[in-house]
Parts: structure tokens; sequence; C-alpha cells
């Protein structure tokens, strides 16, 4: 299995700050033109995907950034034709697949099948996940899991373990992905925000330990408890 690497997280805060000030053009051409360049090179083209995918919250007109959007999610699938066990491209895509609005994503249109779909790439990394000796953030697999069952409006898959077997087995360290952090805390904070008492608590003791240097965890942690 193809893992988080230190320089995936530093193009991806690179690219994040390039799309904040509006410079993001010239490195996406950069990428793409590697990318192209041998296109059985899954690195490429998985820093391409990455860079698309770092970006898409500073595309702020709404046809562009569904283009954009479309765009990525198609990169990210190329990766996965050449790569299919990296982590990042399968998390990645199954993250945009869920199209949570507001305080999970900025988009908000759900396409049907979507869902669906996403639910297959996690059950498929959480398969090849069992596999190997466990990474922090491997955990966010089985939370962004856990927010597609609830949009669904479906249980979870019989055999898969439940959230809280998960969170009590994640390990309580940091991840140390300062950028891509933001991305693998969202559906921690989104289910915190929609859970009480034992999984609250839980919930809230792993996202502190794997991420608690990003603002919005931070942020979350001091709210009131619901009651």
């Amino acid at each position: 299995m193809r893992l988080i690497t230190p320089a995936d997280d530093e193009l991806y805060g690179l690219a994040s700050a390039a799309g904040k000030l509006e410079w993001a053009a010239k490195l996406l051409t950069t990428l793409e033109d590697e990318r192209l360049a041998d296109p059985t090179d899954s690195e490429a083209a998985g820093r391409y995907a990455l860079a698309l995918m770092a970006v898409l919250p500073s595309v702020g007109v709404e046809f562009a950034a569904h283009a954009r959007f479309t765009a990525t999610i198609e990169a990210l699938g190329d990766v996965l034709s050449l790569d299919p066990d990296n982590w990042l491209a399968r998390y990645g895509r199954a993250r945009l697949r869920t199209l949570i609005p507001n305080s999970y994503s900025a988009y908000s249109v759900q396409v049907s099948g979507e869902l669906a779909a996403a639910s297959d790439d996690l059950d498929y990394l959480l398969d090849l996940q069992a596999g190997h000796a466990g990474r922090p953030y491997f955990v966010s697999t089985h939370a962004l899991a856990a927010v597609v069952d609830r949009l669904a409006g479906e249980p979870a898959p019989a055999g898969r373990p439940s959230l809280l077997d998960a969170l009590a087995a994640c390990p309580r360290v940091p991840a140390r992905l300062p950028a891509l952090g933001a991305v693998l805390c969202e559906p921690l904070v989104t289910l915190h925000a929609g859970s009480a008492d034992q999984e609250r608590h839980a919930i809230g003791e792993v996202m502190s330990a794997l991420y608690g240097d990003q603002a919005v965890v931070a942020a979350v942690r001091l709210q009131p408890v619901r009651r």
C-alpha cells in the first residue's frame, strides 16, 4: 500500500497556499506536464491529483468549481487505475464523492450514486488497512465511512469494526500532517458535532491527539457538551 509521505503533505500545503494567493495555475500546469510526460507514472499522476484537490476551496465560481471538482475526482481515478492501493488517492476520491455541505465541505451538490461509490472506496481501503501496520490516520477512514453511512441512512455493513472499536484501537499520537491533517480531521469533526456521551468523548480524544494542531479541532473542543 502506498501511504502518505512528508512530500505529500508539503505539496498539499504548497498547492493550498497557491490557491489562496491565486497563483495555482502555474503549479498545476507544471504538475500536469509531468503527468502527461509519462502516463504510466503513478507518482506524477498522484502529485497532480493531490494539487487539484488542494486548490478546490479556492475555486469560487459555482460552474468553475463544479468542473474542477469533477476533474479532480477523475484525476484521482487515474491514479487508482495505475496504483489501486494508493491510500491518499482512494481516501481523497471517497472524500470528494461524499459531498458533505457546510461544515464538512464547500460543495453541497449531491449526485445520485456518489455515496454508494464513496462507500465502495472506503470498504476497499478498510480491507487494505487491515493487512498493514496501523497508522494513526487510518482512523479517518473509519470516521468517513461512518459519515457516509449516516448520510445514506444505512447501517454499517456486517463485519466492519464499529466506530468505537476503531477509535479505541487508534494510537493516541500526533499524525504530524500539518497540511493534510485539515482534510483528515474533517469526518471526525463532523461526527463529533452529531454525537453525544461515550462516542463524542472518544471522537474528541482521538481527533485532539491526532489532529490537535488543526484550528478547527481546537475550536470544536471548546464547544459546550451536548445534553
